[in-house]
């Protein structure tokens, strides 16, 4: 079993081998030209060369011994030394060239002409007398002479003609070879760059659609591609993924069938209305008491989109508002259907999805609850009438006891010894207490049943700050509270109660103060924001923990070992928001508290 490691190995090795061959047959093929070309020159041109220069010493020969008839002895001489030399000229170049023989019949002709040469210097040497028979015996010697060094000339030059015609011969075949070494090369290397590329690129791009139709829950998916190696392996292992991936889908398929008909069944036998919605707001499932609800009885809901059903029903038009408000989400708001004369509590729920890449939830639906809380409604309703009439009760004998009181502390009816002064002010201390508690359980009974009896009126915002402080130096004095004021200069008016506003920076500043250290630090902020005044209370104290903070402004909600009924925030919250404002509050544990509140500009 070949790997495609190997394959990969295998292949750029045949390139390369068959690069290599290439060059190997090009440097031989070229080596062979260039020992053709250096015999042509080697070998033969010297040869020529001293053909040349023989002939032109034997014409110089022939030239002095055609010269005119000398007598005198002297003269005689002196032709005979220029012959000898001229034949000493001869003599040096026939022995280079007899070294120089290379081509089969030259040594013999060279052999000739040295016999011709020897032959033609003796009888110079032997003529003393130089009479016409020798100079015409010499005269055959040199006309031999000639033509055995023409016969050499033309052995070489047929050689060359010959040499040449091999050397042609070779590069004709060089050239032939080495296209056809070029041209099955090409063929090899281009076999390698489609069949081998495609042969890795095909099985992935196949793969990859592959994938991406699983992607989309299309299982039925497989690759036709037998191989041993890697990929084979990969492609082996994809169909068997997708092979168990049908059969779990298969197994799983009545499994989800199942499920979804069992929350179907759980959705439709529940008391509350509940509406399932896609995150393209149609309807998922919507059970039968919220079909009642919305009197959509003669509708088909199933799948319908939301907005869509709108059209069709008065009542969800009539609470859209409410149900689909942005700042409602995931939180509870409560309708009232006038027809059955019923409360509902409306949670919004988004339903999301994680998305693991990059942590990021994505909305994948709503479902939308409708309580029946008619029943806690009435009960609640009851409680509150019942907190209103003992509290208004309660005031009766409590106004008895203040009474009695200051009748006691009428020095008229009698002076007080010291034991009973201060058995008279923690009676009075006492009572101011329990009558602070049955006003505020008035106040939260006129919230519970929306009767607040609210005055607005344009009011100085500075003023209500200056009733605020004044009702509670008191208790600024006995913390040693020191007071730091941010206030805007020449604020505008605002529409408010008067009486209410002053009760509701009265109960913040009693909290910073129970909040607070001793010798702490307390700022009131008044600032603008767009078309409010926003007031703030700020402490140092020991700050709201998280899990208070998301509760805070809930009814008998208090900080863990602090006194007070727990209705004070609710009561002002219910207070600012009647009057059009909004109150919030920003805290860290042991850092202090943040307590804001907004009032319309007049």
């Amino acid at each position: 079993m070949l790997s495609l490691k190997t394959k990969i190995y295998g292949s750029f090795s045949i390139i390369i081998f068959t690069i290599i061959a290439l060059v190997l047959c090009g440097i031989y093929s070229l080596n062979e030209l260039a020992q053709d070309s250096r015999a042509i020159i080697k070998d033969n041109y010297h040869s020529i060369d001293y053909s040349f220069l023989m002939i032109e010493e034997l014409d110089k020969f022939e030239e002095i011994s055609l010269s005119k008839d000398i007598h005198n002895y002297s003269e005689k001489l002196t032709k005979k030394d220029s012959l000898l030399k001229v034949l000493s000229n001869f003599s040096e170049t026939l022995l280079l060239q007899k070294n120089n023989v290379t081509e089969k019949g030259e040594l013999e002709l060279v052999n000739q002409l040295e016999v011709f040469f020897k032959n033609c210097r003796n009888k110079i040497i032997r003529d003393s007398n130089s009479n016409r028979n020798a100079e015409t015996s010499i005269g055959s010697e040199i006309h031999s002479m000639r033509k055995i060094v023409g016969d050499i000339y033309k052995l070489n030059m047929n050689s060359i003609i010959h040499k040449n015609a091999i050397a042609k011969n070779t590069s004709e075949k060089v050239i032939t070879l080495m296209s056809i070494i070029s041209f099955g090369s090409l063929l090899i290397i281009l076999f390698f760059l489609v069949k081998f590329p495609n042969y890795i690129i095909k099985p992935i791009v196949e793969l990859t659609s592959k994938i991406k139709a699983i992607s989309v829950k299309s299982f039925d998916q497989k690759i036709n591609f037998k191989s041993a190696d890697e990929i084979g392996s990969l492609t082996n292992a994809f169909n068997v993924m997708t092979e168990r991936l049908k059969e779990f889908e298969e197994q799983h398929i009545d499994q989800k069938i199942f499920d979804k008909k069992r929350i179907e069944s759980l959705v439709y036998g529940l008391n509350d209305g509940i509406i399932l919605l896609d995150e393209y707001n149609n309807i998922v499932l919507i059970n039968s008491k919220a079909i009642k609800l919305f009197s959509l009885e003669q509708i088909q809901t199933q799948n319908k989109n939301i907005y869509e059903l709108r059209k069709h029903s008065d009542k969800l038009d009539k609470y859209w508002e409410k149900i689909f408000n942005e700042n409602n989400k995931n939180g509870q708001i409560e309708i009232y259907d006038v027809d059955s004369e019923q409360y509902f509590n409306v949670d919004n729920i988004e339903i999301k999805l994680e998305k693991a890449l990059n942590n990021k939830s994505e909305i994948k639906g709503k479902v939308l609850i409708f309580k029946n809380v008619t029943l806690f409604k009435e009960k609640d309703l009851a409680k509150t009438n019942l907190i209103a009439t003992v509290s208004h009760e309660l005031k009766t004998p409590i106004s008895s006891i203040n009474l009695s009181l200051k009748l006691l502390n009428d020095i008229r009816l009698g002076a007080l010894n010291d034991e009973q002064i201060k058995l008279v002010e923690a009676i009075s201390l006492q009572n101011r207490k329990l009558l602070r508690v049955v006003n505020e359980l008035l106040d939260f009974a006129q919230v519970e049943t929306g009767r607040i009896n609210l005055i607005i009126e344009q009011t100085d915002p500075i003023q209500l700050i200056d009733l605020a402080i004044s009702a509670l130096l008191v208790l600024f004095s006995e913390k040693e509270i020191e007071l730091d004021f941010e206030l805007m200069e020449n604020p505008p008016l605002i529409k408010a109660d008067k009486e209410k506003s002053v009760w509701i920076l009265v109960n913040l500043l009693t909290n910073a103060i129970r909040y607070s250290s001793l010798k702490g630090r307390i700022k009131i902020k008044l600032e603008k924001i767009e078309n409010y005044l926003m007031y703030s209370v700020i402490d140092n104290g020991s700050g709201i923990s998280q899990d208070e903070l998301e509760n805070i402004f809930k009814k008998f909600v208090r900080s863990d070992n602090k006194k007070g009924t727990g209705l004070g925030l609710s009561i002002a919250k219910e207070m600012v928001e009647t009057q059009g404002g909004k109150i919030w509050v920003e805290s860290k544990f042991h850092e202090g508290s943040q307590f804001h509140f907004t009032l319309p500009i007049a």
